[in-house]
């Protein structure tokens, strides 16, 4: 007897387009004998299958366990429907109706199937630098509607020639409904350009041209998936260092592109877990050890540093172009100081025109700047700690351990400093790349453009704004005007809350009964009481958060200024210290010393609890920087002569006897007083102690206080947050002080700096109006 035929009716959703999900879920019906038909929708795919029961229940389970590997399926529906006519499956043209809820997916990079075709001289697409299929290709910076179909994408004005069409038509073709499909005859063209803008070259010879004048020593622009990219040779030690004139770059590292494996091994010690991430599908930056000897790249490529920034190619265009060179290049975003990256060529010209001698470029446009992603490893433990999340990863966020609410629509407006925006929509959350500091008009544009963009992709409207307590943040500003244009009212989170926030909705500790201590420790961030915030501790427990500790609160001399100059944070830190008054003053204008006293003897300055601040501070003592060019450039030095000693000693575990600076560890009235630590640095300078003794101890000591803290409020579970803890030693420290007795967690899927306020204010808003679940695995 023949099986009963029925249909059903399929919603699924999550990461589902882009991904070459119809085209998987087409050749199953196929192979299972059913009818019926696949459609994207804004809010996912939809599917209507009929056939056999038997074979209706094998498509089931297949579509959930078989489907892409880089496809995520974060809601699935199936209910029975009526019979219908089909004769056969097919795809259908996606539906614009209904609410956008489908995940947004990030750029994917060059797939081995499509690199091969690149490389074989047979193959119609050899050397097309815009080969893709639907394994591969940008997505998140080239849409502009859902669903994600070619004509709602900066692909839209390529039509497909008569070749590309039937691969597109064509079931088991696996550029079968690849929305980014196109050819040397009717695809993307490239272009080398002279510095104002005129065309010099074409297709494969501006491929080749570009490629001469690096290796003459010539800067050359090139335009990337999210944005223009800076190439110099890094074995050039006359290009590296005009670049670094050029662009007013004076010592910070630069990243580096190199063309496989083999070469990144040359010049720098990738571990197993650090070779894996260089590999990942988001193609990061990947902070890599250096070889002490025998490497061929130029001094001026990362200045003092003992690591190197290292990615391979994401895209066809880098990788053809690194074929042609002899070995690896600088590749640096094309900005302004502080302002986001360059994506059109009228940008390049008009603004980096004095420092590029060539642009190599391409015709399709960039909707969404995404700078590359970057990641560290801790130096022993080996935890991943992203330093940036950006291309790759956004603005994808898949939760793990609670839901939201699909009625709640929160927006969250992030920080003023390593700015992001978070949308909370129908159950899902979207984070944004990094959008810059928002110091300059730039910088703020780019950040109203992104969250403009976001909303129009999603029809989405809040019900709730989340802003930091700072009335001056640009961010702030923005969302005091978008609630005011709604009608609604704005809540405010503070900074470093938001950060621990973040931290407790991540590693799911909302709903713990155990409390968690979380350990806030970053740079600048307004406090409730009026100071600078930066050393803090709060206590989690019985669902509410309570400030239960943070450091005595140091002079911030002229405020912002002291950001910019750790010189002055060691003066206000040590001003009184005798035995280092030469020392301090040496660093001082004689009329800087007699404004300072007066400062500091009126108590005219905001006063800051900020760890960032310390560590700024104790870099400046010792010599390592008394005025930066770039953020943690100081604290950067400071962790880097205490980690060589630290593996000189024979790591972290030998350092776990010696003796740190003193700390109380049970602070009196909840405050972390620095009189022991501030005297005993003192003394140990002043007795000629070497700089990197005093740079451990300072690291150990407060890895120390870390965990007396923990325990002496009672609990064993500490959450570790802000941008301090991008820094590894000290992560690595104080795993190996208290690992064996209390629970340590850092961030993982997102950032320990600012980027992560966003996401932290949303989760506040959100448990605030009762909107977030557990959801146990």
């Amino acid at each position: 007897m023949s099986s009963e035929i029925a249909a059903r009716q399929i919603h699924l959703d999550g990461k589902v387009q882009g991904v070459g999900f119809r085209p998987f879920v087409y050749r199953l019906a196929r192979e299972a004998g059913l009818v019926g038909w696949v459609s994207n929708g804004l809010d996912g795919v939809h599917i209507r299958v009929q056939g056999e029961r038997e074979a209706l229940d094998r498509f089931w389970e297949a579509l959930l366990r078989k489907h892409p590997p880089i496809a995520a399926v974060t809601h699935s529906e199936i209910r029975e429907a009526p019979l219908g006519t089909d004769s056969s499956f097919v795809v259908r043209e996606s539906s614009q109706e209904g609410k956008a809820t489908v995940l947004l997916l990030p750029d994917l990079d060059l797939c081995e199937s499509c690199r091969s075709e690149m490389h074989d001289s047979k193959n119609r697409r050899f050397q097309y630098p815009f080969t893709t299929c639907t394994d591969c290709g940008p997505r998140y910076s080239i849409i502009r509607g859902l669903p994600y179909d070619r004509e709602r994408t900066t692909m839209e004005p390529f039509p497909m020639c008569p070749e590309c069409a039937r691969e597109y038509r064509d079931p088991a073709d696996r550029r079968f409904y690849s929305q980014t499909n196109s050819c040397p005859t009717c695809g993307v063209r490239v272009d080398l350009l002279d510095s104002g803008g005129a065309r010099l070259a074409s297709g494969i010879p501006a491929l080749d041209e570009a490629a001469g004048r690096i290796a003459r020593g010539e800067i050359v622009a090139l335009k990337g998936v999210g944005g223009y990219l800076l190439l110099v040779d890094a074995a050039n030690p006359r290009a590296v260092e005009e670049l670094r004139r050029r662009k007013r770059r004076p010592t910070k590292p630069f990243a580096l592109l190199f063309a496989d494996l083999e070469s990144i091994r040359r010049e720098a010690r990738a571990a197993p877990e650090e070779e894996r991430w260089l590999l990942r599908r988001e193609k990061p930056i990947v902070i890599l050890d250096r070889r002490e000897a025998g490497g061929s790249l130029a001094p001026g490529v990362a200045p003092e540093e003992d690591t190197l920034g290292i990615m391979l190619p994401s895209a066809p265009l880098p990788s053809l172009l690194l074929d042609r060179l002899a070995g690896p290049v600088v590749a640096t975003s094309a900005n302004l100081s502080d302002s986001p990256i360059l994506a059109t060529e009228r940008e390049i010209v008009a603004s980096l025109g004095h420092v590029v001698d060539a642009v190599l470029s391409h015709n399709r446009e960039i909707e969404s700047r995404l700078d590359d992603s970057v990641v560290r490893f801790s130096p022993f433990f080996r935890h991943p700690i992203l330093l940036r999340r950006a291309r790759g990863f956004a603005p994808l966020y898949l939760s793990e351990g609670f839901e939201l609410d699909p009625e709640v629509a929160i927006l969250a407006m992030g920080a003023h400093q390593k700015s992001t925006v978070a949308l909370a929509h129908q159950g899902k959350i979207y984070l944004s790349q990094p959008l810059g500091d928002l110091e300059s008009w730039e910088s703020q544009e780019n950040f109203r453009a992104t969250l403009s963009h976001l909303r129009r992709l999603l029809s989405f409207v809040p019900k709730r704004i989340a802003v930091d307590l700072h009335p001056g943040y640009a961010s702030t500003e923005a969302g005091r005007g978008l609630a005011g244009e709604w009608g609604l009212r704005v809540e405010k989170v503070q900074h470093h809350r938001a950060h621990f926030w973040s931290l407790l909705a991540e590693h799911s500790l909302l709903w713990e009964r155990e409390p968690v201590l979380g350990v806030i420790w970053d740079g600048t961030g307004l406090g409730e009481d009026g100071a600078i915030w930066g050393g803090e501790f709060f206590l989690w427990r019985e669902g509410r958060m309570e400030r239960v500790a943070h450091f005595d609160y140091l002079p911030l001399l002229l405020g912002e200024k002291a950001i910019r100059e750790p010189r002055l944070s060691a003066f206000g830190l040590w001003h009184s210290s005798e035995g280092l008054r030469e020392r301090l003053e040496e660093k001082l204008l004689p009329v800087e010393r007699r404004i300072y006293r007066a400062l500091l003897a009126r108590g005219d300055f905001p006063r800051s609890s900020s760890v960032g601040r310390l560590f700024d501070g104790v870099a400046s003592l010792l010599g390592l920087a008394d005025r930066v060019s770039f953020e943690g450039e100081a604290a950067r030095g400071l962790e880097r002569i205490a980690l060589r000693l630290c593996r000189a000693l024979g790591g972290v575990g030998a350092v776990r006897g010696r003796e740190p600076y003193p700390l109380p560890s049970f602070p009196s009235g909840g405050v972390v007083g620095l009189d022991g630590l501030r005297a005993e640095i003192a003394r140990d300078l002043v007795c000629g102690v070497p700089s990197e003794e005093i740079a451990l101890r300072f690291h150990l000591s407060l890895a120390s206080l870390v965990g007396r803290i923990v325990e002496g409020v009672g609990c064993r579970r500490v959450a570790l947050g802000g941008g301090v803890f991008q820094n590894g030693l000290l992560v690595d420290l104080i795993e190996a002080l208290w690992g064996e007795r209390i629970s340590v967690y850092i961030a993982r899927e997102l950032s320990p700096n600012d980027e992560s306020i966003s996401f932290g204010q949303m989760v506040a808003s959100a448990w605030g109006s009762g909107s977030l679940r557990r959801v146990r695995s």
